[in-house]
């Protein structure tokens, strides 16, 4: 956005800008008016992000080369009149691809990726042009979408009518483009650019307050607007509360943290969305956050001891326990890259020792994946009992992840999960008691067990970057000793930060013991598969070995009878494991607390039971038991059915038994 004169000139940013957030419609706004000025923030993750795409395009462009098209580069960055009339020419003399087109029309303005010639008549002549554009995410997203429309009606005022169709080329797609039909996306389009443009007419700046949202975190004005809920107390300081608890306690004015931590319980008040509970939850933590604020360092408060959660799923110590944590970058390649597995553990003398182990490509990260569960399965033969920490579930979910893509170590891995062999400590901290901390990162729920890092994190956060640029741009050269030390060390305390957790928590287990809570151990799970599967699977094995034994574990390494021959080895077992995935989700769901499965989109909380339904005879009996079911839930404030305890069991019964 900026302004030519007393006219403003937007561009498809500003469109896409204001879908994410009002506010930042708001501050360009003054920015153009000469109100403020651009705040000018580098940050290495999305200088790797505009590198990535840069070459993205260039890819793209290069493979139409290839295809035999010719191509036409109009030069230069801005959208001056000098490029918008050589991207008319261009379009005039029928040029098959034209890249980096500049339009204007109407106080708008852009560039377009790539732009195809294709046979339908225009005002040009025998022809005309779609926009194709080339974008990193793998999928497309609302604000993808109102780019091609503004981009489409651009080259429509040009060539005389709306492309039929535009396009985006995703990454790992073989270059092949996606298509979106425009009138689908038309009357969405219009909606928004409508609010904009009402938007800037009614000064934006007005009412819309910096409300948190997703595109903060790369947006350039986040500092500001952090700084501006920090002096506001802002309820979003409230460590895991929501957009529906905070709109909810905007209408209750309860507009800060302050004035949460003071509202008496029980609430005053029903809320019209959520439950009841969750509001004096995240009102105890607000409490907690102000005590923390004014003692002046970090304070926490135990929960209730409830079987199953919290401190009751820390398993006895064992010398032979490991923790872990993984380092991995998702931009990697086709489905991202695990590049450093970190875990620590205990010698036999009782000191601790730590093994950081590297992969820079798709046979090392196989090779540390297989080399880290065959470490834990040695080491299960002199501790049986031993276990695997880490904090959040990142870990578990990327070792299933990597038994999928290798088919590898699959029964090791399935071994582990029946065994409940991992242990999240973020789960324990989360129900075991409450911290007056604003989020509930190891990091900071350090000071409470004293942990002290040796890592500077300013120093691990720009040597991260440096990795993970490398790594996304295929530079491995530029992975120096010093940075790798740096990310080695980082993770390594991340490590023993989790370690030192464990055992802060096991005190305060005991001392609730001792007070006279009943905090049981979790019991021991059996891991092992029945008989008949594991000499099933012993017969699979050696047959994929034969038929993989010279085959590259890149797909881009394999010739076709290679690869046909993969396909055909994993083809052997294939319903079988994917039946896993099914019931470790099973298993994942079953595990989490009511109040945990309301942020899970395939999970059901907070459900009531309504009533019995007769099965129906027919459709009318059908839409007359709808509609008497409904009426029923209305009167009695229910609107759904529980699945009790009991149900549940049984269900995780009668899997185990599959």
């Amino acid at each position: 956005m900026h302004k030519i004169g007393e006219s403003i000139q937007l561009s498809a940013s500003d469109l896409v800008g204001h879908l994410n957030c009002r506010h930042l419609t708001g501050l360009d706004m003054a920015v153009a008016n000469g109100v403020l000025e651009k705040p000018k923030i580098w940050d290495p993750l999305l200088e790797i992000l505009r590198e990535r795409g840069v070459r993205h395009e260039q890819g793209c462009v290069e493979h139409l080369r290839k295809s035999g098209h010719v191509v036409v580069l109009i030069d230069g960055v801005g959208v001056d009149q000098a490029a918008v009339s050589q991207t008319i020419d261009a379009m005039r003399a029928g040029s098959d691809i034209i890249v980096q087109g500049a339009f204007r029309a109407e106080g708008w303005g852009g560039r377009t990726d790539v732009l195809r010639r294709v046979d339908a008549p225009s005002d040009l002549g025998a022809w005309s042009f779609e926009v194709i554009d080339t974008k990193l995410a793998r999928e497309t997203k609302g604000g993808t979408v109102l780019q091609l429309c503004l981009y489409s009606n651009l080259v429509a005022s040009v060539q005389g009518f709306t492309p039929e169709f535009s396009y985006v080329v995703a990454p790992w797609s073989n270059y092949e483009p996606q298509p979106f039909r425009t009138d689908d996306y038309a009357a969405y389009y219009r909606h928004v650019k409508n609010s904009l443009n009402q938007a800037l007419a009614d000064d934006p700046s007005d009412d819309n307050y910096p409300d948190p949202k997703e595109h903060c975190d790369i947006c350039r004005w986040r500092l500001r607007c952090d700084a501006k809920r920090r002096d506001d107390d802002h309820l979003c300081l409230v460590a895991g509360i929501t957009k529906v608890h905070v709109n909810e306690l905007k209408r209750r004015n309860v507009l800060t943290t302050a004035d949460l931590g003071a509202l008496p319980l029980p609430l005053p008040w029903k809320p019209d969305r959520g439950a009841a509970h969750s509001y004096e939850r995240i009102r105890e933590q607000a409490r907690l956050q102000m005590e923390g604020r004014a003692a002046g360092h970090t304070i926490y408060a135990t929960l209730p001891a409830v079987q199953g959660f919290g401190l009751s799923c820390l398993p006895s110590p064992s010398p032979g326990d490991i923790f872990l944590d993984l380092e991995g970058d998702p931009f990697v390649g086709d489905g991202g890259l695990e590049y450093l597995f970190g875990y620590a553990f205990g010698n036999d003398d009782g000191s601790q020792a730590y093994t950081a182990d590297w992969a820079f490509s798709r046979a090392d990260e196989r090779d540390v994946f297989e080399r880290f569960v065959d470490f834990v399965t040695e080491r299960l033969k002199r501790y049986p009992d031993l276990h695997i920490y880490h904090y959040a579930p990142y870990e578990p979910s990327a070792l299933k992840r990597l038994m999928g893509r290798y088919a590898t170590r699959e029964e090791e891995i399935d071994r582990m999960l029946r065994s409940k062999l991992f242990v999240d400590m973020f789960g324990v901290v989360r129900h075991g008691l409450r911290a007056s901390v604003e989020s509930y990162s190891i990091k900071k729920l350090e000071p409470l067990y004293q942990y002290i890092r040796q890592t500077v994190l300013s120093d691990a956060n720009s040597s991260l970057a440096k990795v993970q640029a490398c790594l996304e741009l295929g530079d491995l050269a530029g992975i120096d000793a010093q940075d790798r030390q740096v990310v080695q060390g980082y993770n390594c305390d991340d490590c023993l930060s989790t370690w030192l957790l464990r055992e802060w928590l096991e005190g305060l287990r005991s001392r609730l013991i001792e007070q006279g809570a009943p905090i049981d151990r979790p019991g021991p799970q059996a891991g092992d598969p029945g008989e008949a599967l594991s000499e099933w699977q012993e017969k699979i094995d050696d047959l994929v070995l034969r038929l993989t034994a010279d085959v590259p574990v890149d797909v881009a390494e394999r010739n076709a009878q290679q690869h046909g021959r993969w396909l055909l080895a994993h083809i052997l077992d294939w319903h079988r494991r994917e039946k896993k995935a099914l019931w470790w989700e099973f298993f994942r769901l079953a595990d989490l607390a009511a109040e945990d499965l309301l942020d899970e989109r395939t999970g059901l909380a907070e459900l009531s039971f309504a009533g019995v339904i007769s099965p129906p005879k027919n459709v009318a009996d059908i839409l007359r038991a709808s509609s008497t079911t409904t009426r029923s839930q209305r009167q009695s404030g229910a609107s759904s059915f529980t699945c009790t305890s009991g149900l549940r069991d049984s269900l995780s019964s009668r899997a185990m038994t599959r």
